[in-house]
């Protein structure tokens, strides 16, 4: 019985984790137009609670095999199977997406996107090991916001380019040619 209920649980979690991945990849398949990507550093350098998660199976594991009766290796196999599962898709969504049409902070919440067209200032500052970004955009209530991303030195000069490219308008690209003085005569 409880074997049994061992296992049910263990498939149901893979199952689940492995949907949440699934997903995870085909939400980021979607976004069109990525020219750039990279893992977004958040507080701590690892997901919490995936991490958390696969500490407690590695105890109950240790615990198990040397007090009580055995579980079966298959059990705790399965249950890191779904841990590594959900840590990666908890990898993969916190990611920062750079898009010809804007910026994604987070591939897993695709509402938060701030379009190009949206930034009306920005500036950087540099940290060491990383760029800060910061880019004063107005949202879709016509309320003022700020982003704030968090680049990696190797990336930094090419997130620079790219972002002047979408952002800085061209000063000769105003300008009309005047011929025989008309612009006088006006």
């Amino acid at each position: 019985m409880i074997s049994t209920l061992h296992t049910i649980l263990v498939v149901s979690f893979v199952v689940v984790t492995g949907v949440l991945l699934a997903m995870t990849i085909v939400q980021r398949v979607r976004v069109r137009g990525v020219r750039m990507t990279w893992i977004s550093p958040r507080k701590g350098s690892l997901p919490v609670w995936p991490t958390v998660f696969m500490g407690v199976v590695l105890v109950f594991m240790l615990y198990s095999s040397n007090t009580v009766a055995p579980v079966s290796g298959m059990v705790f196999a399965g249950y890191f199977v779904g841990g590594f599962l959900w840590f990666a898709a908890v990898v993969l969504s916190g990611s920062v997406m750079v898009t010809e049409y804007g910026v994604i902070p987070e591939a897993g919440r695709s509402g938060d996107a701030v379009g190009w067209g949206q930034v009306f200032d920005w500036f950087e500052q540099e940290d060491g090991k990383r760029v800060h970004f910061s880019f004063l955009y107005q949202d879709f209530l016509g309320e003022r916001k700020r982003l704030d991303l968090q680049v990696p030195e190797p990336q930094a000069e090419r997130f620079r380019r790219f972002v002047r490219s979408r952002l800085d308008s061209p000063t000769d690209g105003t300008t009309q040619r005047v011929r025989r003085g008309r612009a006088i005569q006006n």
